[in-house]
């Protein structure tokens, strides 16, 4: 066997794990405790939630954000991070994975609708509080014709589409938790994460909320 040959194995497992770990988003859930939430790596859809022996490991360089823009403390248990702040406004989170090639994933996942000023590089933006009408912000610039996938109850899935001027407006059919997403590849934005260069950002946004 030569050495090339050796190292296949180790080369495929790499990508496949790379592979992997993009296909996830990173999502947020309201916990039982005022000002607290839950972000959860993985599919939602199919009750697939990483742990720290896992994927989950990913994930780096965690940050809570606040209606007020001040960090949030993040802790990591075994299948999620714990985000605790204060108890009004919406919860939010900032986490990254860098892959090999020089990629960034950011995930910039949101829970709760009442706020109507992006706080997130990407970021869907109710026109009203609990409103099922959005505009998809970029660093504050609307950002048209993007699929927007809603997943909720009872695993139902569709996908909508921005229009020109960034709009969108989803349906909701039935009560309970939904959780939508929507991602952008910048090809433009490089720089560092944690002291490592990265040519790429893969923005990856999902929204939370509850339909009573």
């Amino acid at each position: 066997m030569t050495r090339f040959s050796a190292f296949k194995p180790l080369l495929l497992a790499a990508a496949l794990i790379s592979a992997s770990a993009q296909a996830h988003f990173v999502w947020l859930e309201p916990s039982a405790t005022p000002g607290e939430s839950k972000a959860y790596f993985g599919e939602w859809a199919d009750d697939v939630r990483e742990t720290e022996s896992g994927y989950l490991k990913l994930l780096t360089a965690p940050r809570g954000v606040a209606a007020d823009e001040k960090s949030v403390s993040v802790t990591r248990a075994n299948d999620h991070l714990t985000l605790k702040g204060p108890a009004t406004g919406d919860a939010r989170l900032v986490t990254g994975y860098l892959n090999d090639k020089g990629v960034l994933s950011l995930y910039q996942p949101k829970s709760g609708r009442t706020e109507t000023a992006a706080r997130h590089a990407l970021e869907l933006v109710p026109t009203a509080a609990n409103s099922n009408s959005f505009t998809l912000l970029l660093n504050g610039k609307p950002v048209p014709s993007k699929d927007v996938v809603v997943f909720g109850p009872p695993k139902w899935s569709k996908t909508f589409h921005t229009d020109k001027e960034g709009r969108v407006t989803i349906t909701t059919p039935w009560p309970g938790q939904y959780v939508v997403e929507v991602g952008h590849l910048d090809k433009e934005a490089g720089g560092q994460w944690e002291g490592k260069p990265y040519t790429q950002t893969r923005h990856v946004s999902t929204l939370t909320f509850l339909v009573p």
